[in-house]
């Protein structure tokens, strides 16, 4: 009895270690890995697949298990890369059921700094504590036939330029490709300034000669005079294989505006019209008149119709001749007369009023104006001026008169001095 109770218990513990057993040795299966869109076959198939270089390349991985399976990851590797920056890719981790199939998507970037040669893809699905499923596939890297790369872009002033001077500029290229390339042009420009140049390279050799990489002379670019502060992006154009392909690389400048060179603000319209005056100060006598000369000048491009006011005063009473309100076409220009007529009792000294040109019913410009008032006029005075006159008029007949009688008399005496000597022969 004593037997058989050991017995059965060895059977539950052997039934019991086997299940354990078949639960830790849960299998993953890799069913098939597409690397852009080709299947690829294991290694031990010594599969050989092409890739072409700088470019990330599509790879899903086809995955099942037989039991569920927690946090599991699917990796795709590619060593042997001599740089920093790695050939590889990993999902995020995601659960999975017994008999699903999963499709997972990963991307290798194949730089082109990649060496033409056979390397081992590596597949890898894991979790967290159970061991790594993995697969291999020869993979070999191999070049396009025309591939030319920018490698640098090089600016001379590298960070500002002053608008109105010269940005230097030349382009490293290397030749990432099967064959030679010759007559290779290249271009640099700013292309929202409208400026660039070009120049060219004979041959650049085919990858791991010793000349496969070469840079082209400097190239001058003018900064425009008239170019505005801002960041601008230079452009750089590599053409080549007979002008059938082209790599660009951009770069970032920035130009600051010359302020000697910038262009004056947009005036406002009433700023387009000229008002000229003559004189803003006349001499008037009490009782007289001064008049004031004005010009307006329509600068704009838009017929303007003007008026031009006159503030009263009580020393004087104003007049704009011939009319104050003047219509003015674009580009033309126009003349009035402001007269002031002094009151007789105007008080001598200087006397001041404002004339103000208005457009649109904007005031335009006020304009004072100044009267220096001399004495008043009087009656006596005038009178004596007219008898002043009466009397030069007077005197200037008296002349005339004067002058015809001794001509008159001069004739005569010469006359009867010849008939005396005609009677005595």
């Amino acid at each position: 009895m004593s037997i058989a109770k050991h017995i059965g218990i060895f059977v539950a513990s052997l039934v019991m270690m086997l299940a354990f057993a078949s639960s830790a040795l849960a299998t993953i299966t890799i069913e098939s890995v597409r690397y852009d869109a080709n299947t690829l076959t294991p290694s031990s198939t010594n599969f050989i697949f092409a890739a072409d270089r700088g470019q990330n390349v599509p790879v899903k991985v086809q995955v099942k298990s037989d039991v569920d399976v927690d946090n599991v990851q699917v990796e795709t590797v590619l060593r042997g890369y001599d740089h920093d920056d790695m050939v590889e890719d990993i999902t995020d981790t995601f659960d999975m059921k017994a008999g699903v199939t999963y499709v997972k998507k990963l991307t290798l970037p194949m730089n082109l700094r990649v060496d033409q040669d056979q390397y081992k893809l590596r597949v890898r699905v894991s979790d967290r504590d159970s061991p790594t499923v993995e697969q291999t596939y020869e993979l070999r890297v191999e070049a396009e036939r025309h591939s030319l790369n920018i490698r640098d872009v090089v600016l001379n002033p590298d960070a500002e330029v002053m608008a109105g001077r010269a940005l230097l500029a030349s382009v490293r290229i290397q030749n990432t490709g099967q064959k030679d390339e010759k007559d290779i042009q290249v271009k640099v420009s700013i292309p929202d300034l409208g400026v660039s140049a070009t120049s060219y390279l004979d041959e650049i050799e085919k990858e791991d000669d010793n000349d496969d990489a070469k840079t082209s002379e400097e190239m001058f670019l003018r900064i425009p005079t008239d170019a505005k502060t801002g960041v601008y992006t230079v452009k750089a154009e590599v053409i080549y294989d007979d002008g059938d392909e082209k790599v660009t690389k951009e770069e970032q400048v920035r130009v600051v505006a010359d302020s000697t060179q910038q262009k004056p603000a947009e005036p406002a319209s009433q700023d387009k019209t000229i008002i000229t005056l003559v004189s803003d100060v006349q001499n008037a006598n009490a009782g007289s008149e001064a008049s004031f000369p004005l010009t307006i000048t329509n600068a704009g491009s838009n017929s303007k119709v003007y008026t031009i006011m006159v503030d009263g005063a009580s020393w004087a009473t104003f007049r704009v001749n011939p009319t104050n309100v003047l219509v003015v076409d674009a580009g033309d220009s126009k003349a009035v007369t402001v007269n002031a007529a002094v009151a007789a009792n105007a008080a001598a000294g200087t006397q001041s009023f404002m004339v103000t040109v208005m457009a649109d019913g904007k005031t335009l410009k006020q304009i004072p104006l100044k009267v220096n008032v001399s004495g008043a006029a009087t009656k006596d005075g005038t009178s004596l001026k007219k008898v002043l006159e009466v009397g030069l008029i007077v005197l200037l007949i008296l002349i005339v008169v004067i002058g015809l009688v001794l001509g008159f008399t001069r004739n005569r005496e010469d006359s009867g001095e010849n008939t005396d000597d005609k009677s005595y022969y």
